[in-house]
């Protein structure tokens, strides 16, 4: 099957699956804010979405071999860095983690560098639980990260890899650094925060 051939199969294959995709998106955005705060965790934002028609023509053309794993996506957002690892926790419950998708991008970091944070893995519906209405194995793609991650993440993608615009001068690469580094102090320091009430 040429090339051509095979977007039209995969773009009919889109129009077929919308309906089930947008009801996955609607279950998680209902049942993830249940469920965490059943394990403890009081604040944070859950956002799903379902890829767009011409995103996901373009990755099948990039690579029409490969499964598109994030037809649907989920981003989890802790108000509080150490909520993370009870929120990984839970949705490794709700979900059969595929683990050699698991990325922990802080661990791409340098230990005296600062920059984008996140967990990001491809968790599959198992047919049972919370997503029971749901075939087991559909791809859900999650993101996991604080607030204050999620804002350095959309800040730096819009202003700093503009692919229209030029490189930036190793004076903007430096503040982007240092504001990088003043939001993990400030993630740390709301931690501390709540620690110290908690403690009274």
């Amino acid at each position: 099957m040429d090339l051509e051939a095979h977007v039209k199969e995969a773009l009919r294959a889109y129009d077929r699956g919308l309906p089930e995709f947008r009801s996955l998106r609607d279950a998680l955005e209902r049942e993830i804010p249940l469920h965490l705060r059943q394990w403890g965790v009081s604040y944070f934002r859950v956002e799903a979405r379902v890829k767009k028609r011409y995103s996901f023509e373009q990755k099948v053309r990039r690579d029409p071999d490969r499964e598109v794993l994030d037809m649907v996506g989920v981003r989890i957002m802790a108000f509080f860095r150490s909520d993370l690892t009870q929120i990984e926790r839970m949705t490794r419950r709700l979900l059969e983690v595929e683990e050699q998708s698991y990325i922990d991008k802080g661990d791409l970091l340098g230990e005296e560098s600062f920059g984008y944070r996140s967990v990001q893995f491809v968790g599959r519906t198992r047919g049972e639980g919370a997503f029971r209405e749901f075939e087991a194995g559909l791809p859900v793609e999650v993101q996991i990260r604080t607030m204050l991650e999620h804002v350095w993440a959309e800040v730096e993608h819009d202003l700093r890899y503009k692919p229209q615009g030029e490189r930036p001068t190793s004076d903007i690469n430096r503040d982007f650094a240092l504001t990088a580094a003043l939001l993990e102090q400030a993630d740390r320091n709301l931690d501390e925060i709540r620690r110290q009430l908690e403690d009274d």
